[in-house]
Order: C-alpha cells, then sequence, then structure tokens
C-alpha cells in the first residue's frame, strides 16, 4: 500500500515521500495518527498545497524538541526503590515510573518518550536513559536507582 508522509516518519522516509508500506501499518498506525495519507492523486494534490504549511510545522516541532533535548541533557535523577540487601528491586522501573519522576522535577515527558533498549530496571545503580523527543533529536541523561532495604 502506498503512502505520504505527512511528516518523517523513523525508519521510514521524510515528509513528502511516497513509500510501500504493509496495509495494517498504514490503517493501524500512520493514517490515524496524522503520519500519513494514502498516496491518492486527490491526497498528492492536497499535500502539495498543504507542503508550505507541513514544512513549518515540522520545523516548529523539530527546534522544540531540540530545546526540550538541550533542558535534559546531562541531568542526574535519582529514584528510590524497595530492594533487598543484595541491590535486587522488588519490582521493576519502567518508562512510566521516569517519565512521572522526570514530570515531577520540571521536565514534561511522556511514558512513550522514554527509549529502554534493554528492558525495564531491575538492579539499583545508575544508568543512563535516552529519551527521544523527535525521529532526529535525543537525550541522555544519568538515572540513579537507590535501593531501600524494607
Amino acid at each position: 500500500m502506498q503512502v505520504i508522509l505527512l511528516q518523517k516518519v523513523q525508519n521510514l522516509g521524510d515528509l513528502g515521500e511516497i513509500v510501500n508500506v504493509k496495509p495494517g501499518f498504514a490503517r493501524n498506525y500512520l493514517i490515524p495518527q496524522g503520519k500519513a495519507s494514502m498516496a491518492t492523486e486527490a491526497n498528492q494534490k492536497i499535500f502539495e498545497e498543504r507542503k508550505a504549511e507541513l514544512i513549518a510545522k515540522e520545523k516548529d516541532s523539530l527546534s522544540a524538541a531540540n530545546a526540550r533535548a538541550e533542558s535534559i541533557e546531562g541531568l542526574e535523577i535519582t529514584i528510590t526503590s524497595n530492594a533487598s540487601p543484595e541491590g535486587k528491586l522488588y519490582g521493576s522501573i519502567g518508562p512510566r515510573e521516569i517519565a512521572d519522576k522526570l514530570t515531577a522535577n520540571g521536565f514534561p515527558v511522556d511514558k512513550s518518550e522514554v527509549v529502554m533498549s534493554e528492558g525495564v530496571i531491575r538492579e539499583a545503580g545508575e544508568v543512563v536513559v535516552e529519551l527521544s523527543f523527535h525521529s532526529d533529536v535525543n537525550a541522555k541523561f544519568t538515572l540513579l536507582v537507590e535501593g531501600e532495604e524494607v
């Protein structure tokens, strides 16, 4: 199925590109999220009319993402959790807990922006966490996980 990308999509393409994707990916994700539209002639004409507006919107979101990344880059946040004497956590710390802690400290972050490629945190210690604000903008900060014996 061919779609026109209305914004840059990571690992897929840039704004305005016509790409082939599986029908389910287009129907269930790209089109409902407003990231793409069907590649019909009518939609291509509409895209050409809105192209300047979409480019300006993309530039604004990129500059906002850069500003957010600069404010968080190099930050150090501490989360305390119940743990055994060996440092193993009872439970785990995932994207939701990290996003909530950052938001509480004045850095609004959505849990979908937290990238945890190695999975949830299950041990006390220092972890570098990556945040993805835009397909081109990532930020890293240090998360200190302190184990609190019960």
